[in-house]
Order: C-alpha cells, then sequence, then structure tokens
C-alpha cells in the first residue's frame, strides 16, 4: 500500500494543502508533480491517491487535467481537493471528482481550500493559516476512517455541467532584464513551453496559461504580472474579495 500525492501547483501552494493531508497517514509518501510528470500510471486497489489542483477561472488547469487523464486507478481510494484564492470554485471541484471516477478512482471525500492568491497578492494573505491547518488535519482523519470501512463518497459536490468554459486571462507577464540572471529555471519549469529555450526574457502570451509557475520559481523575482489591464483590475479585485471564505469538506 502506498501514499501517493498527485498535484499541480505552480505557486507552491495546494502543494502545501496537499503534503498537509498526506502527512496525517503517517506512510511514505510517493509523489507525482504534474508540472513536470506527464505520463501515463495505474495505481493500484491498495493505494491511497490524494490529488491536488488549483482553481483557474472556475476550472482545473487544462494541461493540469490532461495530465491526470493519464493516470488510472484500480477502484483506488482517492481524495480530491481543489485550492484557490479566496475567490470563486465555481465547477473545479466537480471537475475533478467527475474526471477521477471516470479514471476508474474511488472517490472517498473531497475538499476546496484557501491559499494566498497567486496573482492578486492581496488576497488571503497568510493562508492557509493555523485555523485552515486545523480544519484540514481533521478532514484527514475523517478520510481515514471513511478508507477503513471502505466508504465512498456520498456529499453532493457543487458545480454544473457543462462546466464553465475555460478562459483566458489578458494579464501580461513582463521580466525585467537588468534584474534576469539566466537561470533559466523559468524556462525548465514553464507547462506550457511558452518561454523560449535561449531567452528567458521572452514570454508567447498566447501559450501562457498565466499559471505563476515562472513568476514563483524565479530566484530574483524578475518576472511578475504588469500591463494596464492587470493594473485596472487588481484593487477592484482585492476589494471584492476580501471577505474571509472557509474551506469546505465534503464527505
Amino acid at each position: 500500500m502506498s501514499n501517493v500525492t498527485i498535484y499541480f501547483s505552480p505557486s507552491g501552494t495546494t502543494k502545501k494543502v496537499v503534503e498537509q493531508i498526506a502527512s496525517n497517514f503517517n506512510k511514505e509518501i510517493e509523489t507525482y508533480d504534474l508540472l513536470n510528470f506527464n505520463s501515463d500510471k495505474e495505481f493500484s486497489s491498495d493505494d491511497i491517491i490524494i490529488v491536488g489542483m488549483p482553481v483557474f477561472a472556475g476550472r482545473i488547469p487544462k494541461t493540469a487535467r490532461n495530465r491526470l487523464s493519464k493516470l488510472k486507478g484500480d477502484n483506488t481510494s482517492a481524495i480530491a481537493v481543489v485550492n484557490y484564492g479566496n475567490a470563486h470554485v465555481t465547477d473545479a471541484l466537480l471537475e475533478l471528482v467527475d474526471l477521477l471516477k471516470e479514471n476508474n478512482f474511488n472517490v472517498i471525500a473531497a475538499a476546496s481550500t484557501i491559499s494566498h492568491h497567486s496573482i492578486f497578492d492581496g488576497v488571503a494573505v497568510g493562508r492557509p493559516d493555523s485555523a485552515d491547518i486545523e480544519k484540514i488535519n481533521e478532514f484527514a482523519d475523517k478520510c481515514k476512517e471513511k478508507i477503513e470501512t471502505g466508504e465512498s463518497l456520498e456529499s453532493e459536490i457543487p458545480g454544473n455541467k457543462p462546466y464553465v468554459d475555460y478562459k483566458q486571462l489578458p494579464f501580461e507577464i513582463s521580466c525585467d532584464e537588468t534584474v534576469c540572471v539566466f537561470c533559466y529555471d523559468c524556462i525548465s519549469i514553464c507547462p506550457e513551453k511558452a518561454i523560449p529555450d535561449d531567452d528567458p526574457v521572452d514570454i508567447d502570451l498566447d501559450l501562457c496559461s498565466r499559471c505563476t509557475a515562472c513568476i514563483s520559481i524565479c530566484p530574483e523575482n524578475a518576472r511578475k504580472f504588469s500591463g494596464e489591464s492587470f493594473e485596472a483590475k487588481k484593487p477592484a479585485f482585492e476589494e471584492a474579495n476580501s471577505e474571509r471564505k472557509e474551506p469546505e469538506f465534503y464527505l
């Protein structure tokens, strides 16, 4: 029996939540990071899978969905988690649960958790905090009980079908060439191959999903969101999503 974590976590926050849940199982952890893992894989009926996805405009990211689709279960117990920046979950959790069931995973529980927003940095600062972690640990304990009893997910997951359409954010990502040290970390981590191999300062915004991986990994903080559209949206978005939302759990 293996305890397996699977996540797509460009800014590292979804990874943190998944690892927090996994830490409650006291087992050796096998990890699949979908930022760089893109292969077929089948899990056994004895495995316990914890899958974490960020929410991109109400959906799980398209690239993450495509890579997760290659992972199959054998009635394998799975915990589905979407992590968002205190704005809206919309159809993302329902989409994740549906996809796991289609791939022969036995979804036993699901959750939507909150982390510091990866684009608008004034939203959900410091999340997940100690109160969040306490609730996540309580959820993990309940998941362990369900695995022992062999029960499946009973709660209805909010969301709609068809899922909301994918949206491409209009924001630009810029790189300050005077700060960039040309380490090429951003090129290696970009899941969309939107940054040219020989020029980390450039970016193909038509390919870019605005996932924030290149911004998060940059050791010099040379990359950031910029442009009129981003600057105009930021204050209104941060004000509209300033009220604290709480994680939600489904068993």
